[in-house]
């Protein structure tokens, strides 16, 4: 007969390991991360979903996603509205980075946008005040079921309409005090600004472009906790907007940036 019992210290031993993984588990689900969309038309996405492969394709339930509309947590899916943006590839290369945490995003986009007045806080310009009702409205669900979450971080493509309409001189100044107000806006002083950078295609021929990229690298190389990433080489749909493979790396991309800044919940801060 084999003799199965265990010492005291055994026992102690497998007991604390027990208690261990439970409370990790068990803080994982309370420490919900939230991740902010912003930006214009490549923001939005303009490929179609039909693009999408599994498990691409399908709706998944370990990401979800603020539907403003319904003011529910919906799975993070591109069925049912036919393009999709970079939070396809965002949400499953973070679920995939860390498959213990409660991932959410809330995504506000709109096509044709810009920075100096429709997102600007100061002014209180209508996209900026539409994006703040739609955090506002996500966290307050939360809040609502007491649930412990804090602001992980922001995606923000967006930049083209400053340039096509000239307005480029002023966006790394811009760009700046929409951080500052983010951040201050949550309580969020060491929330990660990630930003992709937008190709040369609206504003090009004047040099406007150049301009508002030029202002995101030196911003984020000049900040705390801002960073950029390049989508030059990736695919396109038509000259001003990325096919759905493009959109994918986007959204890879973003995660990439935030896994390299440091994935930390607030009691390691």
């Amino acid at each position: 007969m084999i003799d199965i019992r265990l010492d005291r210290f055994t026992l102690l031993a497998v007991w604390g390991m027990l208690v261990s993984a439970n409370f990790m588990m068990s803080a994982d689900r309370k420490n919900i991360k939230i991740y902010l969309l912003g930006g214009q038309s490549n923001m939005v996405g303009q490929a179609d979903a039909v693009n999408l492969v599994p498990p691409l394709s399908e709706p998944y339930a370990g990401v979800k996603v603020w539907n403003n509309l319904s003011g529910t947590w919906m799975p993070l899916s591109a069925n049912g509205r036919g393009r999709f943006g970079p939070e396809i590839g965002f949400g499953h290369a973070m679920a995939k980075a860390f498959p213990f945490a409660d991932i959410r995003l809330v995504k506000y986009a709109s096509n044709g946008t810009a920075l100096y007045d429709d997102w600007d806080p100061e002014t209180k310009g209508p996209e900026y005040v539409a994006f703040m009702k739609a955090v506002h409205s996500a966290l307050a669900d939360l809040a609502a079921d007491g649930l412990d979450f804090e602001i992980a971080g922001m995606l923000w493509l967006q930049g083209e309409s400053d340039a096509l309409e000239g307005m480029a001189e002023s966006y790394q100044e811009r760009l700046w005090r929409f951080i500052r107000h983010l951040r201050t806006e949550f309580s969020a002083d060491g929330m990660p600004f990630i930003i992709a950078r937008i190709r040369d295609h609206f504003g090009g021929e004047t040099g406007q472009a150049k301009i508002v990229r030029d202002a995101q690298v030196e911003l984020a190389e000049s900040a705390e906790r801002i960073e950029w990433f390049d989508t030059d080489d990736l695919s396109l749909l038509d000259p001003g907007h990325y096919d759905a493979d493009g959109l994918i790396e986007v959204g890879n991309r973003f995660a990439q940036k935030i896994i390299d800044l440091g994935y930390k919940s607030k009691s390691e801060k």
